[in-house]
């Protein structure tokens, strides 16, 4: 292929390419990133002749771009492929276009390589993206392997440690440690009950010696735990297969939390109820480079089993970035019964070998405190974080989920039901709105307390609408300690 004309050399993580000179570029993008475009500069909006291409192997159109202002359209510029991954070049035709970007952790082989650019390509345009595709370079941290079975039923593609591909009609996603591989498989036309999300239908281990593969496929849900089940033998396996060595991961601290923001944790605590949509262990680690499989298991206050989650963490395949400091699993509220009650523990697993393990209570009421400011005060769970921005109060539940109320002054009243509070008649109006971004649909209160000196206090309550009903008595217990000074 030609080189690139004249141009910049860009970069995103583990990636740098060649971009030609009469090309705006929009923010790079690139392994699973998001962002919303437009224009090049704050408040612009891209005009007609923009160019994008993907670059992905399977199953990535849906949800790349949505928010696609009414007077554009997306128009397929064909297939391309970069180092034997598929992808496919689009174009943005239209005036005033503007558009969201939300990728999520596909994996290797789902999403390769990425990125959006503004401007007029050439008419030429599948060979232009050919020219910026040959000028890509990977760092040393991102390499790419494959290896397969002489008859062509085992498909791998290998990145350090993590791998994914299929065998015959199976889907697998693993990792290698030293010449040892550990996963899991699903059938093509199976939901999946177990692993990662419940998305597998088993687990599979085995050893890579001399050209020599030997996996051991069963249905259990612990790929280092797999003792019997089904061993196939590839005796020719070409390719090259990347041996790792032991990276041995340590825990420095863990917290349990209601979600993570920013590999954050928010809302810490050591007591939960069924308010909460999930309790989560968050677990700070020493810097790690390779991919790993963590698990953590759930113990009800009886000491059963009642929960067991696992997660691939892929640091350059996920991020970008060359390594990872925290890992984070959860289990969801909804699967407590009426016996839950009591002290429950979790403990957290790398590879197999235990990190940590922290205790927790479950308790049918949250602890509540006050929060007071000039002019009113109000109860909240001990836990919700409080902030006061430009006249508004926010008492946040959820970081993760949205869920939040709020407290402002206005001089206007609300036309709406009545609502009786232990201290006062307030109007009250229940209204929905859809999230721009992911459609999502919001349930929200808007509360009028009583007038004073002009002015109104104004409380509304946000949640999707899923944790609505769930929370819907605790937003009632905000409302009730409602006091004006």
């Amino acid at each position: 292929m030609e080189s690139p004309r004249n141009g910049s050399s860009r970069s995103f993580g583990p990636i740098s390419w060649q971009q030609p000179s009469d090309w705006q570029e929009t923010p790079p993008l690139a392994f699973n990133s998001t962002g919303v475009f437009k224009g090049v500069g704050d408040g612009q909006t891209l005009n007609q002749g923009i160019g994008v291409f993907f670059i992905y192997d399977a199953g990535v159109e849906e949800a790349l771009v949505y928010g696609l202002s009414q007077d554009a359209s997306l128009v397929d510029q064909g297939e391309t492929e970069w180092k034997g991954f598929k992808g496919r070049y689009y174009k943005f035709e239209g005036n005033n276009l503007s558009f969201n970007v939300q990728v999520f952790p596909l994996g290797m082989r789902d999403l390769a390589f990425w990125n959006f650019v503004a401007g007029e390509p050439a008419d030429e345009d599948l060979k232009t993206l050919e020219k910026i595709l040959s000028s890509i370079d990977l760092n040393d941290r991102f390499k790419f392997s494959r290896w397969n079975s002489q008859d062509g039923t085992l498909k791998i593609y290998q990145n350090g440690n993590h791998f994914e591909g299929s065998f015959g009609e199976k889907t697998l996603e693993g990792i290698v440690i030293e010449n040892s591989i550990f996963g899991w498989w699903k059938k093509s036309d199976s939901t999946g009950s177990v692993g990662p999300s419940r998305f597998w239908d088993g687990a599979f281990s085995g050893k890579f010696v001399e050209g020599k593969l030997q996996l051991l496929f069963s249905s259990s849900e612990d790929p280092f735990y797999s003792l019997e089940g089904t061993t196939v033998t590839f005796e020719n396996v070409s390719g090259k297969f990347e041996s790792s060595t032991v990276e041995e991961v340590s825990v420095t601290e863990s917290l349990l939390c209601r979600s993570v923001y920013e590999n954050t944790p928010f809302a810490t605590d050591t007591a939960f109820t069924p308010f909460d949509k999930r309790i989560v262990m968050w677990s700070a680690t020493k810097p790690f480079e390779n991919s790993h499989i963590f698990k953590w298991e759930w113990y009800d206050p009886d000491g059963n089993l009642k929960e067991t989650v696992y997660y691939i963490v892929a640091p350059t395949i996920e991020t970008g970035y060359d390594y990872y400091d925290s890992v984070w699993g959860w289990m969801a509220t909804d699967r407590f019964g009426e016996d839950a009650f009591g002290e429950w523990k979790v403990v957290v697993y790398a590879d197999g070998k235990k990190l940590d393990e922290s205790s927790f209570k479950l308790v049918q009421e949250p602890e509540m405190k006050t929060i007071e400011t000039e002019t009113f005060k109000l109860n909240v769970p001990a836990y919700t974080y409080y902030q006061l921005s430009e006249g508004v109060h926010y008492f946040i539940l959820d970081i993760a989920n949205l869920i939040f109320a709020e407290a402002h002054y206005e001089t206007e009243p609300l036309n709406g039901e009545v609502y009786k509070t232990p201290n006062y008649e307030v109007n009250f109006i229940e209204t929905s709105m859809p999230d721009y971004q992911t459609g999502q649909n919001f349930i929200y209160w808007v509360v009028q307390f009583p007038e004073k000196d002009g002015q109104y206090l104004y409380m509304s309550f946000y949640a999707p609408e899923d944790d609505f009903k769930r929370l819907e008595s605790l937003f009632e217990r905000i409302l009730n300690s409602v006091e004006l000074k």
